[in-house]
Order: C-alpha cells, then sequence, then structure tokens
C-alpha cells in the first residue's frame, strides 16, 4: 500500500512538473499573439481615410518664440508645450520670445499634415464631431503655412476667412491674413498642389502650383475686390438669374448665369454690393478690369430676380489708363465706384418697376 502511495505521489510531481515547465511556454505565446493583433489594428486603422488626421491638435515644435492656447470653453490663455495634444476647437497665437529673432512653431494635424509657423500669427481649429475626417482653420491674424499630403482626397482639410473658404487642399500653401481700416486683407498662395476658393458671388473651382490671389473684403461684405499676382486662375463670377425657353415646350424658367473670367497677375474684379430701396433685395454691380485698368465686363443684377438684370453691358472703347502711372491708382478706382452707380442705380430701379407691376396687377385682379 505504502508503494501504491509512494507512486501516486511521484505521478503528482511529475505532472507538477510538466504544467509549471509548459506554462512559461504559454505565456511567451499568448504575450507574442497579443502585439501582433494590436499591429494589426494599426495598420487596418493606417489604411482608412481618417488616419489622414489625429483625433487632437499636437503642438509639435516650439522654437523661439511664445505659443499660447485658448481650450474650448475656456476664457484665459495658458501657455501651450511642445508635444502635447490639443481638442480641435482651441485657438492658437504665436509670438516671438525676443523681438526681431528668428522664431518657429509647428502644428501636426495628421503625421504628414502640418502648420508652420515663422512670425506673429494667431488662428482657430474648428470643433469636430466624434469619429469626423475633416479638419479646418480658421484665420485670426498674421501669416502660416501648411504642408498637407499630395493625395489627401477633396473636402478633407479647408482654411476660413470671414468671407470666403479655402477648400480641398492638397500640397504646400501659404496664407497672409491682415485686417485693415475697413475689413480684410488675405493672400492666398499654392505653392504645390491644389485648392478650392469660394465667397459670394464668385468662385475658384482650382488653384494649381505658383498661383496667388489677394482678396479683399469690407467689414459689411458689401465690396469684394480679386487681385490676381501669380499665375492665372478661372474665377467663375455669379451673374444672377436669366430666363431661359425651351423652344420645343415652350416652358420658360430661370437658370443661374455665370462668367468665367481668367485672372491674370494685375488683373482685378470689384463686385459692389448694396440693399435695394424697394423690397429690400441685395443689389450686385460687377466689374472685371485687364492689367492696364481698362474695363473689361460689366453687369448688374439683383439676387433672386431674373426680371431685374442688366445682362452684360457694353463697355466704352476708350477707358482712362491708370496703369501708366501708379499715381493715378486712386483715381482710378474712384472712377471705378462712379461707373459702377449706373448699373447698380438701373437695377434699383427695374427692382422698384417690378414691384410696382406686381401692385397693379393684384390691384386689377382684386
Amino acid at each position: 500500500m505504502q508503494m501504491t502511495l509512494l507512486k501516486k505521489l511521484a505521478f503528482g510531481a511529475m505532472a507538477l512538473c510538466a504544467c509549471v515547465a509548459l506554462s512559461p511556454a504559454y505565456a511567451e505565446e499568448e504575450a507574442e499573439a497579443k502585439p501582433a493583433s494590436e499591429s494589426d489594428d494599426v495598420a487596418a486603422v493606417a489604411a482608412k481615410p481618417e488616419a489622414f488626421f489625429y483625433p487632437l491638435v499636437r503642438c509639435h515644435l516650439i522654437d523661439g518664440c511664445n505659443v499660447q492656447v485658448l481650450k474650448p470653453g475656456a476664457t484665459e490663455w495658458i501657455d501651450a508645450e511642445e508635444g502635447r495634444y490639443y481638442l480641435p476647437g482651441s485657438t492658437f497665437r504665436v509670438a516671438a520670445s525676443v523681438e526681431g529673432a528668428p522664431m518657429r512653431a509647428e502644428f501636426a494635424f495628421g503625421a504628414k499634415s502640418m502648420l508652420k509657423v515663422t512670425n506673429a500669427v494667431e488662428f482657430a481649429t474648428e470643433p469636430i464631431e466624434i469619429g469626423a475626417t475633416e479638419r479646418s482653420v480658421v484665420m485670426k491674424r498674421g501669416r502660416f503655412s501648411l504642408d498637407l499630403p499630395r493625395t489627401l482626397p477633396d473636402g478633407k482639410f479647408a482654411v476660413k476667412a470671414p468671407f470666403f473658404a479655402c477648400q480641398n487642399l492638397a500640397g504646400e500653401s501659404v496664407f497672409d491674413y491682415s485686417a485693415t481700416g475697413d475689413g480684410d486683407e488675405v493672400v492666398v498662395r499654392c505653392v504645390t498642389g491644389s485648392m478650392a476658393l469660394e465667397g459670394r458671388h464668385y468662385k475658384i473651382e482650382r488653384m494649381g502650383a505658383a498661383n496667388q490671389i489677394r482678396i479683399r473684403t469690407t467689414g459689411d461684405d458689401l465690396f469684394t475686390s480679386l487681385r490676381g499676382e501669380s499665375g492665372d486662375c478661372h474665377v467663375l463670377l455669379d451673374q444672377g438669374l436669366v430666363p431661359e425657353k425651351n423652344f420645343e415646350t415652350g416652358e420658360v424658367k430661370e437658370v443661374a448665369k455665370t462668367l468665367d473670367f481668367v485672372l491674370s497677375p494685375q488683373c482685378s474684379i470689384k463686385i459692389f454690393r448694396r440693399n435695394a430701396a424697394v423690397a429690400g433685395r441685395m443689389i450686385v454691380s460687377m466689374m472685371t478690369f485687364n492689367p492696364a485698368g481698362d474695363m473689361l465686363n460689366r453687369c448688374a443684377f439683383a439676387e433672386g430676380r431674373a426680371n431685374v438684370n442688366s445682362g452684360e453691358l457694353v463697355v466704352p472703347d476708350t477707358i482712362p489708363d491708370s496703369g501708366k502711372d501708379k499715381t493715378k491708382e486712386a483715381d482710378a478706382d474712384a472712377e471705378t465706384e462712379s461707373v459702377d452707380a449706373a448699373p447698380a442705380a438701373s437695377a434699383d430701379n427695374d427692382e422698384e418697376k417690378g414691384e410696382k407691376k406686381e401692385k397693379k396687377s393684384e390691384d386689377s385682379d382684386i
């Protein structure tokens, strides 16, 4: 009986030793399997479109400058820390540590999506919903550059100003925002890649490499000026609604009319807006100029009214040349405004006549 008991104890000891010997092997296999699973997940996430951006904005570099951040919902600015992440919706401002000394700051929206600063600047990041794959920046003050992947899909990144927005950004671009006495002025440059730009009554479907334009808008948004500075880009200008008749069916419908104007260096576009005295509709007067200052196109219309549209007006052959003497630029601008008064007044009168006709028809019906 003792022999039997000893055999059982020996067998049990051998089994216990075997379990202890095998347990590290199982532990090592499990440890190896877990990182492999995590790496697969990381690879799967990296393959998704949202991998272009981090969920948060990272303060990537601070060199020779002070960076402050105003977090969403906060009322006090705090010092930003290099390497720290901040919620979308935060506002950043950068200033040199020593006035006039070189400075540099970088903000990472993704592994290959950077906003770079070399001067005093202030910008805001817009809040996003959880899981959103789009990012946008709002210009406040100063100059910054963006370095985005050339393969970034349309609709993923935007830069906004108070009166227009740059969309579908890819590649490198530069933005310089400054306040003027009566509004703001923005210089937009596409270094590489492409972007689109859209404002009230104008749209640029594509700006390519080396394209640069200057946009000035008054604070009340009643005047906009676009000037080409580098490269050629096509600007689609709104010319209001016009009636269009289908000769087969006799049906008449209102369609939007646009002018495709090539904005070359020193060419300009001027858009004047005002509220009509009757009905309060927005009256728009639009003109285009060549580098010499000669008027090329001119029209006026009321928003939403096809019966209040001057169409393309005849431009006189002789227009005072403001390009020969830079000292005459102010006079040319003053003349431009006086020239605009005619189509704007005409559209205003047409609006008033239209309202009177509608009123007469209503009285006759009664």
